[in-house]
């Protein structure tokens, strides 16, 4: 899949400058290298891969709406990561809001798909959404994403000590909830 950002010479004040140009270009890559990873991390978090979709492609919007604001370009991955957490965080707390006003709906009957690896996702996933926001964000992060403790922290906005607590506490709910259904 190749993706092509382009904008108006208007757009820049010179009428197109190369360092423009430039962080165009990067921002452009950037996307085609980490669609993927950060879609992964949204719909972890969001458990919806549309809604994950939706977040990915708004946080990309955002960076590169705001590129001639960013100081360090080799931060933008960073800048993204933490815009797909704070926009799937929205996104949790606005279900929750209309989960509690909204009238009960049927719930579906149907069973996660039962062949190969498709159990392992669902099974996961489902897990995943029974954690506590906090302990799903770090273990997704932690784990799945790999990042540092320290990283963690700073995406999350807690120190180390709250990373290691709700990683700690996630990882033994899911080792509960996975004996339960495997």
């Amino acid at each position: 899949m190749t993706v092509s950002i382009a904008l108006p010479a208007t757009a820049w004040p010179d009428g197109g400058s190369a360092a423009m140009d430039e962080l165009t270009a990067r921002l452009t890559d950037l996307y085609q290298e980490h669609y993927r990873q950060l879609l992964r991390i949204a719909v972890l978090l969001v458990d919806d891969r549309a809604s994950a979709e939706d977040i990915v492609q708004d946080a990309f919007v955002r960076v590169f709406d705001s590129r001639s604001r960013l100081r360090d370009p080799d931060k933008a991955l960073a800048f993204l990561r933490q815009a797909v957490l704070n926009r799937a965080r929205s996104i949790l707390r606005r279900r929750m809001v209309a989960k509690k006003y909204q009238p009960r709906l049927a719930t579906s009957d149907s069973l996660p798909d039962d062949t190969g690896r498709g159990v392992d996702r669902a099974v996961l996933a489902a897990a995943l959404a029974q954690l506590p926001r906090r302990q799903r964000e770090a273990v997704v992060l932690r784990y799945y994403a790999d990042l540092s403790e320290a990283r963690t922290a700073e995406v999350m906005g807690c120190s180390q000590g709250a990373v290691k607590s709700y990683c700690s506490r996630g990882v033994a709910r899911l080792s509960d909830l996975l004996r339960e259904r495997v």
